[in-house]
């Protein structure tokens, strides 16, 4: 990571206010927003935070506006924005505050201070340039894993990193004139946080605030020069009865799309999509477009990916980092630039001393006819190691769900992989469900897979 210390220069996101305040920043409900309003909300902000001591804020907004407000107002007042889902009861360790536009219920949150921007008192605020000019007194800002693999963890980005990024990314695909972006992802996540936000803030390009999840929702912008922001589970469920709508570019991360799928992207949304191949600690890595089965990865510019003897994995080195990184998926290099993605390494936990491979377990599961996917994950029980499957069935056994008992459909299932997997491997605990439960991301996390066995929803986006 950067070393937030040797950062101090102004930068694009400190500059936000200082542009044209009838400069359009995004829609709402199609109502232009501008940076007057910016303005407005960022100052009513940083006034509700002048006399509060709590450093560590939970950012968590509905409102893509808002939530740039919020950060803005957080780096301006010294504080440590977290951007996370205050809701999961495992992320409270993170925060002492929360900064919000939700209504919440302050009863689940007894030990935080709260403040919801929309309950702020108004006043006529005289903005004078030198209150826009200074730099941020808060450098940094806290993001979190995908969590698809464990509990989330914690990764201080600077707003340099930020900058830096939109700025490879200019480098390899140029600044065309395009009017609006629109996502389906969160921003609350670094995908999203980059390209929705910082990308869009960087070249100027307006942005959609509300989450656009549908084609009849993209077809009313039609007539844009559009970036659509999303995620293979979107582009995988696109509706064929549809009519095209046209997107300028489509941009695609959370997991890698097959050639038949990024085809259909181009038969439904007018072109190809934009891979991205990248982590919440690295940033991004690298990108294609399949114009062929098996289209190799590109490094983006200043990338460059090395195999590691010692440790038998690739190594990253890159211009947002300090120091190379370890990557956790399997891959094939091909030549300086390019590379093919293998899957994920393999993911090892302890049971009663032994090495046990989820990523083998899950494999085995996934080969049988019934199953549309399966996760494994591991499960604290009495002070020891358990594996738990949740199994998402094909919709020609998903009759099961309703035909079998939860006791008779975990007999069926052990009774088909008894032959296949070891005693240890075999799961102790199952959830047979119709659709895996996915975040904002399109990605299922450890945390809601995990309340499917505990009883208690803790999914609230």
């Amino acid at each position: 990571m950067a070393n937030p210390s040797k950062i101090s220069t102004l930068n694009f996101l400190s500059q936000q206010l200082l542009r044209s305040e009838q400069e359009i920043i995004a829609f709402r409900h199609n109502l232009p927003l501008l940076v007057a309003d910016l303005k407005t909300k960022v100052f009513k902000i940083s006034n509700g935070l002048k006399h509060d001591n709590n450093q560590l804020w939970a950012l968590s907004m509905h409102d893509s506006f808002n939530f740039i407000a919020g950060l803005l107002a957080l780096l301006y007042s010294g504080k440590q924005p977290r951007l996370l889902n205050p809701y999961h009861q495992e992320m409270r360790q993170y925060y002492t505050a929360l900064l919000t536009d939700n209504e919440i219920n302050n009863s689940q949150f007894t030990d935080k201070k709260i403040i919801n921007i929309n309950h702020l008192p108004s006043h006529n605020f005289r903005y004078k340039n030198r209150q826009l000019t200074h730099n941020f007194k808060q450098q940094t800002l806290t993001l979190f894993t995908s969590g698809s693999t464990g509990q989330p963890k914690p990764i201080e980005k600077s707003v340099h990193q930020l900058q830096r990024e939109i700025e490879i990314l200019n480098k390899d695909w140029g600044k065309s004139p395009y009017d609006l972006i629109i996502a389906s992802i969160s921003h609350e996540h670094m995908y999203g946080l980059t390209f929705k936000i910082m990308l869009s803030l960087h070249n100027k390009i307006p942005f959609v605030c509300e989450p656009v999840l549908y084609q009849e929702h993209l077809a009313s912008f039609k007539n844009k020069h559009i970036i659509y922001i999303t995620s293979p589970s979107i582009i995988k469920t696109l509706d064929r009865n549809l009519p095209v709508i046209y997107c300028d570019k489509v941009i695609s991360s959370g997991g890698k799309l097959r050639y038949e799928e990024s085809q259909f992207c181009l038969e439904k949304l007018g072109v190809l999509p934009n891979e991205i191949y990248g982590s919440s600690e690295t940033g991004i890595i690298a990108t294609r477009q399949q114009t062929q089965p098996n289209t190799p990865w590109q490094n983006f510019s200043s990338m460059r990916i090395e195999y590691d003897q010692s440790s038998q994995q690739a190594i990253l080195y890159s211009p947002l980092l300090d120091e190379p990184e370890l990557l956790n998926d399997k891959i094939e290099i091909i030549s300086d630039k390019h590379f093919h993605l293998l899957g994920r390494r393999d993911k090892i936990i302890k049971i009663s001393e032994n090495r046990v491979s989820l990523t083998h377990i899950e494999d085995k599961i996934n080969q049988l006819n019934e199953v549309e996917q399966a996760i494994i994950i591991p499960l604290e029980q009495s002070n020891r190691t358990i594996l738990a499957a949740v199994i998402e069935l094909t919709p020609n056994y998903k009759t099961h769900l309703q035909t079998y008992n939860h006791l008779k459909l975990t007999q069926y299932f052990r009774l088909l992989l008894k032959d296949t997997l070891l005693l240890i491997e075999m799961p102790k605990k199952w959830r047979f469900v119709e659709s895996l439960p996915k975040n904002s991301q399109g990605k299922s996390t450890y945390i809601e897979l995990k309340a499917l066995f505990n009883g208690i929803k803790k999914y609230n986006e």
